[in-house]
């Protein structure tokens, strides 16, 4: 397949099928040894090469996809235009965290790649011990894609540590939708009852019994319908919107921290809070709420919804592809439902990042000049596109400055397409609306935006949402001394109130315990860096 440029680096790229586990490192005894001792005469600042001759680093990465990047013509024609040799030590993303703290621990990689493959808590940690090292006067001088990216203040914000200093870089795409979780309806089994969208609470409960008391899907019994199905403690399929409908929305993804009037504010010790949960128990009392909604794992959700059986009334979820396959037709989304106020309001996401933590280079990198050049190459817009979206040639065409997508060959997916090629989701860069807006969307894509803008009238401002901030390293360790007993109780308490019921009963012992748990100071530490980011 021929390679076609795009700005500085190529980009149409060829691969090996999806097999097997993944490799540790690679062992070719034909290249480099590891080990990165470039000296400051075989240093390229601007142009191509980035490296007179070749020489090879190490970096640490995960994939989910289980395939060792040193196969992906992505990274193979990259060290063709660079002379940067990888010398990748991989794992997979289920064995990651194990794998890191060894890394950490005993021989440190020059760098560490990929979407998410440090926290935020790992950046601060070794960052303050020295081990990361800064990246700003290197991003200043030599990168000049990251250097526009972070023109973008919510960006240049977000990754920057307490002391001022960039440890590290995000995989981002302004593809994210704004929505990431949305609550579907059966239209078709609404349609076989007469029955009209909810749009209360008191509706959607009068719905739901409908859907348990009749034989839905016509298979002779009304016991295997499931009224209302969801997936706790994920963003996309977790009940945390749906608590907007009593005045205030919870969430997982800032630890249940929301903005109101500029205040942070803790919802698990709020009356809203409290009021959601009993609704949620008096549904799953009525057997309206499915019983393993606290159980099941991800493919066990997403296999019921899909099923033929055709089972589910109701769910939440990312998109209906993505959730209710060849059932998807069924359903249709459902608007925020209107409590006692009458107000709808549901989550906004309003971050593109996807990770913060998706490249760092340690103390242990002898020339992070070049690693940094090479980084900054996954920035570039075009090769940003085709790292999410798939190389041109694979998934996509250019066509003048549109980017259109390839059919795809037969039993294959477009994730199959991209992670053969690319690093896909496990790769680092920034697709911004500066090239996305020239994608013509395909199916998937597309129906993501139309949810977007079925909820958007619905979404909290941006600043009703705690963003993404770093902790002081005091911080952290303060944190994770309080969290973890904090964290356990409130996800206790909520999955056995919804269950079993009690939280009247027990609201005011359930604060108690949270005070001698020390919540006020743990409030007060994401209450400071709130204040700081809002600050900076």
């Amino acid at each position: 397949m021929k390679k076609i440029l795009c700005g500085v680096l190529a980009a149409a790229m060829v691969g090996t099928a999806l097999t097997g586990c993944v490799p540790q490192k690679s062992n070719d005894s034909s290249k480099p040894s590891s080990g990165s001792t470039v000296s400051a005469d075989n240093f390229n600042a601007e142009g191509l090469p980035i490296l007179k001759e070749k020489q090879t680093f190490e970096l640490a990465a995960k994939s989910r996809y289980n395939k060792n990047f040193a196969d992906l013509q992505f990274f193979q024609d990259l060290e063709e235009q660079t002379n940067v040799h990888i010398e990748w030590n991989m794992s997979s993303e289920d064995g990651w965290d194990e794998k890191k703290g060894l890394l950490f621990a005993g021989e440190l990689s020059d760098a560490f790649y990929g979407q998410g493959i440090l926290t935020d808590v790992d950046v601060i940690k070794y960052a303050s011990q020295g081990i990361l090292i800064p990246l700003e006067d290197m991003i200043e001088q030599y990168c000049p894609n990251i250097s526009k990216l972070l023109e973008n203040e919510e960006y240049r914000k977000a990754l920057t540590a307490p002391d001022g200093h960039i440890y590290c870089l995000p995989s981002l795409t302004e593809l994210s939708p704004k929505t990431h979780d949305k609550l579907f309806i059966n239209k078709t089994w609404l349609d076989q009852l007469g029955l009209p969208l909810p749009t209360t609470l008191e509706e959607f409960e009068n719905t739901l019994k409908a859907f348990r008391d009749n034989d839905m899907n016509g298979n002779g019994s009304t016991t295997d319908e499931i009224p209302f199905s969801f997936l706790y403690n994920r963003k996309e399929n977790g009940l945390f919107s749906m608590f907007g409908s009593f005045g205030q929305l919870d969430n997982n993804y800032n630890n249940h921290f929301i903005v109101q009037d500029g205040e942070v504010v803790y919802t698990p010790i709020t009356e809203p809070y409290k009021d959601a949960i009993e609704w949620f128990h008096s549904l799953y009392q009525q057997n309206l709420i499915d019983p393993e909604g606290f159980t099941h794992d991800f493919s066990v959700y997403i296999a019921k919804i899909s099923s033929p059986d055709k089972t589910v009334g109701a769910f939440l979820g990312w998109s209906l592809s993505s959730a209710a396959g060849n059932n998807k037709a069924d359903y249709v989304p459902l608007a925020p439902l209107k409590g006692e106020d009458g107000e709808q309001i549901w989550n906004t996401y309003p971050s593109a990042i996807n990770a913060k933590g998706s490249f760092v280079i340690t103390s242990e990198c002898e020339n992070p000049e070049a690693l940094m050049r090479w980084a900054d190459l996954h920035y570039v817009p075009e090769t940003s596109l085709q790292i999410d979206q798939g190389l041109f040639g694979t998934t996509l065409t250019k066509e003048g400055d549109r980017y259109t997508y390839l059919p795809l060959p037969e039993g294959k997916t477009l994730a199959d397409m991209i992670h053969e090629y690319s690093p896909g989701v496990n790769g680092i860069g920034g697709v911004t609306m500066e090239i996305a807006s020239k994608l013509d969307l395909n199916a998937n894509l597309q129906e993501r935006a139309d949810l977007d803008e079925f909820y958007a009238p619905y979404n909290v401002p941006v600043e009703e949402v705690y963003p993404s901030v770093f902790l002081t390293n005091e911080e952290v360790e303060r944190i994770s001394e309080l969290e973890t007993d904090i964290v356990a109780y409130i996800d206790q308490t909520y999955a056995n109130w919804i269950v079993n019921g009690g939280i009247d009963a027990e609201w005011d012992a359930y604060l108690q315990k949270l005070e001698q748990m020390h919540v006020q100071e743990y409030i007060e530490i994401y209450k400071a860096a709130y204040e700081r980011y809002q600050n900076a």
